[in-house]
């Protein structure tokens, strides 16, 4: 008989998933269930908000790439699920039955609670609709607020900022980028952004949206209003659960799932941002929603539907950007913040800092003569970031080159012996031909 895998969500896990199992089981039966037409990148959004990219160079997949791979794709949004009887209730009434689930239904933005946060006027920048409904305000738009200084509120602010607009970002908390940066880099892009015509409040706490045949503004809760034209809401996002409700799956703030993305139904995997997975650096669930931590666990959760048993060996949190010109690379426990996903304390013990020339500040967290984090601001050597990632992600002891890691050099020669001294954790072919090939 033939399998039937069913895959909720078409994002950067969903299509990996669909794939995969194409590619090892080419007789399976494989439906994908998504509410969005198409298939596109979404940490691609800002720049085509921006005008850097067309609508066209958003696709990571090919128009036609279900059709090729013989997989059925449906236009519908999974309403209910029935694990005791194996079905998927579809919006549009149909009842699917399947042999294998995968729940990939990523993650939502978080609007704040307060008057008027869904006016016409207000988006989020989650979905390509978004992003073309504020297209489509342009001509008739000056200002716009910003609420949320994280990631996709920064660079919403910063491709509005380019499309000539007024820009003012309203952040709840004390810093921008609270999820991705200390303080002191975080100081650093406030004061790029206000060079750059944006205008940056923090502790500033939204109470309303104000308008009533179009948006007018946002207030405070100190009375103070901020006039405006369109409002994008970069909060961060939640983990989309509520086709779970009703259901024995177990969640905590996403899906938990083992180290095989099972999660505790059978035969019902997860994957992407609602997925709950091993971090490598705290050692337990969690929940680090990037793209590519999406798309390889899309491939693991595929090939264990499969029953092929690949262990996946976790995540951890790392983010790549540009504002205005300047980079910044954040990674692994580099914050310490509070919230269902922030940091805690004790999780770093020392760190290392630098400001080795304008413009360029350097941070590296340290845990029992570990890295757990390290922001990077400036230019810096790809590989060299590339270094401290392996060496964070594989729990190596610095303590012999710790006064180098600041350098950003510590070189092939000082950093070889920790591979040999680590072999156990290093059995990738590319490691062991490196330590062949220089002899260690």
């Amino acid at each position: 008989m033939t399998e039937r895998y069913v895959i909720i969500g078409a994002s950067a896990a969903g299509s990996s998933a669909a794939e995969t199992l194409r590619r090892h089981a080419p007789k399976a039966q494989i439906t994908v269930v998504s509410d969005e037409k198409i298939t596109y990148s979404k940490p691609l959004l800002s720049y085509y908000l921006a005008g850097h990219l067309g609508e066209e160079q958003l696709f990571f997949k090919a128009p036609d790439f279900y059709e090729r791979y013989g997989t059925q794709r449906i236009h519908a949004r999974a309403v209910g699920l029935r694990p005791e009887k194996s079905i998927v209730e579809l919006s549009d009434g149909q009842k699917l039955q399947y042999d294998k689930l995968l729940l990939a239904t990523g993650a939502a933005p978080r609007f704040p609670k307060i008057e008027g946060i869904r006016r016409e006027g207000v988006f989020g920048l989650r979905k390509l609709e978004d992003a073309q409904g504020i297209l489509a305000r342009l001509p008739s738009t000056k200002r716009a607020v910003v609420l949320g200084g994280g990631l996709v509120g920064l660079k919403a602010a910063a491709a509005l900022k380019e499309r000539g607009l007024s820009v003012t970002v309203l952040v709840d908390s004390p810093h921008v980028l609270s999820q991705m940066l200390d303080e002191s880099s975080a100081r650093i892009f406030e004061k790029i952004f206000e060079q750059n015509g944006v205008t940056i409040y923090t502790k500033a706490k939204p109470v309303a949206v104000l308008g009533t045949q179009h948006i007018e503004g946002v207030q405070l809760a100190s009375g103070e209003v901020f006039e405006c034209d369109v409002v994008v809401v970069g909060k961060g996002v939640d983990p989309r659960l509520e086709l779970l409700e009703g259901t024995p799956i177990r969640k905590d703030y996403g899906i938990l799932v083992d180290d095989y993305l099972r999660t505790s139904v059978e035969n019902i995997y997860a994957a992407g941002d609602v997925a709950q997975a091993r971090d490598v650096l705290r050692g337990e669930p969690w929940i680090n929603a990037l793209w590519p931590c999406a798309v390889e666990q899309g491939r693991v959760a595929a090939l264990n539907m499969l029953g092929r048993a690949m262990s996946y060996r976790g995540s951890m949190r790392m983010n790549s950007v540009q504002f205005f010109g300047v980079p910044v690379i954040s990674a692994g426990l580099a914050v310490l913040t509070p919230g269902p996903l922030g940091g805690r304390p004790g999780e770093h013990d020392e760190t290392l800092e630098s400001r080795p020339a304008p413009g360029i500040y350097r941070k590296i967290f340290l845990k029992d003569e570990t890295i757990v984090g390290f922001v990077l601001v400036g230019e810096v050597p790809i590989e060299a970031a590339g270094v401290l990632r392996i060496l964070m992600e594989r729990r190596v002891n610095v303590a012999p080159i710790k006064e180098e890691l600041l350098e950003l050099g510590p070189d092939l020669g000082r950093v070889l012996p920790l591979i040999v001294e680590h072999k156990e954790r290093f059995v990738e072919r590319e490691f062991q031909e490196l330590v062949q090939t220089v002899g260690v």
